[in-house]
């Protein structure tokens, strides 16, 4: 009787146990790769990560994996992974003429914020520059860099001087410095791109918005009086010694930055992801204590103040293997909360309107004004051009910066260039 009771219980068991191995696995949950070029420092190191593991706890469905690029490798490793079919199913990405110069390898995203939706979140004025291409929605702006001169205050306040409204008053405060043994303008142009916000700030702030865009669509020419004026005025800053020295040798954050870090330069036209830098532990400097931000100054009263800088976004390749999934982590970064995250480890504004200004520093609060007062937006000059086109002139303003004595001839130079190139594609994002 006890063996047959004991092969039962055996027999129970091990039904019990076949019942058990017989019932399915948890299904895998499907990846999203998820490719950037942010690089986060000090405390706000590994926000994109935290972002994801939020998007993870969430989800039964999809994981998030993250694969952060080098900033310039990136550039290029985007456009060969989708022109080779192979590309992740979300990007970082700049909005304006990079997102437009690769629009029919991505798919839109309307259905995950319909443009209505976007204007409520994100304003019209930014949907409209930066998310909206050929009347469809493609990008999703998840971080705002303004442009101005980042200044140390300890110099200003040393000489009694305020920041400058108008141009004669920067010129006027740049020779003060001078004359004080203070370089008053600091540029770092090794990687080229820096010295473009001058570029931009002069020709934004001495000619309408509209001619700009000609120039940027290849409608208009580098050897016109308009661009010619611009190199005028930037020359006289150069060769009047109101620069550092060999600026195409210094880095833009550990030459020039630092440059104005230690006072031996009180300014330098940067965006303001360089908090970041300035916060840091290594260089640990308070944004309102040790370093401010003022924006570039009126120079023709007739031209509607531009605010300007880059806005960064995500992307949906076209042929992404998890589309539902990218864009539900899309939905995740277009969260006030993660657009808090992002803005802080960058020291950028978020695009997102229900971020609160308590979020945001004083002087942070003093910029999100200024640009609510600008009459538009605009995108640096190599975000809104073409990259071949911006590759030419990224080369003009290294060489000015180095020659400015031959600036009539890097023009007309620069305007044969331009002009052997196709003419612009019709798919922009106006």
């Amino acid at each position: 009787m006890k063996s047959r009771l004991l092969a039962l219980l055996c027999g129970v068991a091990l039904l019990l146990g076949c019942q058990r191995t017989s019932e399915p696995p948890a299904p895998a949950r499907e990846v999203v790769a998820f490719k950037h070029y942010f690089s986060f420092g000090g405390a706000y190191a590994g926000t994109v990560d935290t972002i994801a593991k939020r998007f993870d706890d969430a989800n039964t469905r999809y994981r998030l994996q993250v694969l952060p690029v080098e900033h310039e490798t990136f550039k290029r490793q985007i456009r060969s992974e989708l022109a080779e079919h192979r590309p992740a199913d979300l990007y970082s990405y700049w909005a304006g003429a990079r997102v437009a110069s690769i629009l029919d390898q991505l798919q839109p995203i309307d259905d995950v914020l319909p443009q209505a939706e976007m204007n409520k979140l994100f304003g019209p004025a930014i949907v409209k520059s930066a998310s909206v291409y050929d009347g469809r929605v493609y990008f999703l702006p998840i971080a705002q860099h303004y442009v101005a001169f980042v200044y140390n205050k300890k110099v200003f306040s040393a000489l009694g001087l305020q920041p400058p409204k108008t141009w004669p008053e920067l010129v006027s405060l740049a020779k003060r410095l001078k004359a004080n043994g203070v370089t008053p303008f600091a540029l770092g142009s090794k990687a080229r791109w820096p010295a473009q916000f001058w570029f931009d700030y002069l020709l934004l702030r001495t000619a309408p918005l509209e001619y700009r865009q000609r120039l940027m669509d290849g409608r208009a020419s580098f050897d016109d009086p308009e661009v010619r004026r611009v190199f005028d005025l930037w020359r006289e800053l150069l060769q009047a010694g109101l620069f550092n020295a060999k600026p195409n040798e210094l880095e833009f954050d550990s030459g020039a930055g630092l440059m104005v870090r230690r006072g031996e330069a009180a300014m330098t036209l940067m965006g303001t992801w360089l908090t970041g830098f300035y916060e840091s532990p290594e260089v640990n400097w308070h944004e309102g204590e040790d370093f401010g931000f003022f924006p570039f100054p009126q120079i023709d009263p007739s031209i509607a103040p531009v605010a300007l800088g880059p806005i960064d976004g995500l992307v949906l390749p076209r042929e992404a293997k998890h589309p539902n999934g990218a864009k539900a982590v899309m939905r995740q970064f277009a969260l006030a909360g993660s657009q808090v995250e992002i803005s802080r480890a960058m020291g950028a504004l978020a695009p997102n309107l229900l971020v609160l200004d308590r979020h945001y520093s004083p002087s942070k609060q003093v910029l999100r004004d200024e640009i609510a007062r600008n009459h538009a937006w605009a995108f640096n000059y190599d975000l809104a051009t073409p990259p071949e086109r911006a590759e030419i002139g990224l080369n003009l303003f290294a060489a000015f910066v180095d020659a400015p004595e031959q600036a009539t001839a890097l023009l007309k130079q620069t305007a044969a260039q331009m002009a052997k190139l196709p003419p612009p594609a019709p798919k922009t994002p106006h």
